[in-house]
């Protein structure tokens, strides 16, 4: 049986990334109906997969005039395979895409995995005076593509209120966790250990709350010697990664991994499965105030214990299942928090479907068999 060709593309995602290859990817992978093509950033070491092929053609700094150029080597990538359905996760292929769905008629889906406009308007991303302009480009691309684009997956649910341009042809798929087995060596290590580890995973910024997290691990340190904090993730802006160096380089219980280098998928794993406590806290921003972030899911699918920012989607989710002890930069008391922390019983009821990936594989097999059917 000839396989439909899907392309999933990124133009700042590596080509290993979790949402594109081992949640969308090995999904559609498994069904053996498609040959599936993943365009993303480089990584050094690509996955071996039987009917997934990868093709890195970005390598660039986050600004950069190669970035400009990006889609057209994409638009370059659709020619050479000529795929039946294309997905894609990035404002700055909206463009290129659409002309190859005039062009050739193919398939094409918006995978939204951020509010864009307000990454770009309410962070520090860009710089100041050009934040209002080019936020106001990608939602403009974004409006006028709804009359080319076939469907849209919204990553977190409160997009539906967000984005009135996907209304009517859009499906929540959530970034839930998905198992993987980790190699035999990486199994070793466990959370019995003296120390109190607590560990900040994802994408390093201050509005993911990196710096409250520090803070909180100084202050229960302070408290209690054997607390201890590893970093782990990418950070994309140069100032920030130096803030935080110079911000823990006098600190010995902090550990960075990462930083200015991609932090492979399964390494993150491997240390919330050696960690004590997941720390997420991210200070008031209108372009993170309505997430669920993917970590949190990663968490409560380890059954790592939480300290949790008082916010009210996630405190409810991790209420089902005790999972979380609730922070407050205002009031963060050290000596309380670790009375919790070491006295509280986690996970009495244990976290199942609801919050795995397989819970959103089944529409995303349905979605994409519908369109390429």
């Amino acid at each position: 049986m000839k396989k439909h060709k899907l392309v999933i593309a990124s133009v700042l995602k590596p080509v290993d990334d979790t949402r594109m290859y081992e949640k969308l990817g090995l999904s559609l992978g498994q069904t053996n109906k498609y040959e599936i093509n993943i365009i993303g950033f480089y990584v050094k070491k690509l996955p071996k997969a039987g009917n997934i092929k990868f093709h890195p053609l970005f390598k660039f700094k986050r600004l950069n005039i190669s970035r400009l150029v990006a889609p057209l080597k994409c638009f370059k990538k659709y020619l050479q395979l000529k795929p039946k359905l294309i997905i894609i996760n990035t404002h700055e292929l909206l463009i290129v895409t659409i002309l190859y769905k005039i062009l050739f008629g193919t398939k094409i889906i918006y995978d939204i995995r951020e509010n864009y406009f307000r990454n770009i308007l309410y962070t520090n991303s860009f710089p100041y005076i050009l934040r209002p302009l080019i936020a106001g480009y990608v939602r403009s691309k974004e409006y006028l593509s709804r009359l080319f684009f076939d469907h849209y997956f919204l990553a977190e649910r409160q997009y539906e209120k967000e984005f009135s341009f996907s209304r009517g042809k859009s499906t929540i798929i959530e970034n839930k966790y998905k198992p993987i087995d980790l190699k035999t060596e990486d199994k070793k290590k466990t959370r019995n250990t003296p120390e109190i580890n607590l560990i900040f995973t994802g994408t390093i910024a201050e509005s993911t709350g990196v710096f409250e997290c520090i803070n909180f691990a100084k202050k229960l340190h302070k408290k209690d010697p054997s607390v201890r904090l590893k970093i782990v993730g990418y950070c994309s802006i140069s100032a920030t990664l130096n803030w935080l160096k110079k911000t823990i380089e006098h600190t010995d219980f902090i550990e960075l991994e990462g930083g200015e280098k991609l932090v492979a998928h399964n390494k993150v794993l491997q240390a919330i499965r050696e960690a004590d406590f997941g720390v997420i806290y991210y200070p008031w921003n209108r372009s993170t105030m309505n997430t669920m972030p993917t970590k949190l899911f990663e968490y409560l699918g380890n059954q790592l214990p939480i300290l949790l920012q008082n916010h009210q989607p996630w405190t409810e989710l991790c209420s089902h299942y005790n999972a979380a002890v609730t922070i407050n930069s205002e009031s963060f008391n050290a000596e309380v928090i670790l009375e919790k922390m070491k006295s509280k019983k986690f996970y009495t009821i244990t976290p199942k479907e609801e919050i795995l990936w397989i819970s959103e594989e089944k529409k995303v097999l349905e979605i994409i068999s519908k369109y390429t059917s």
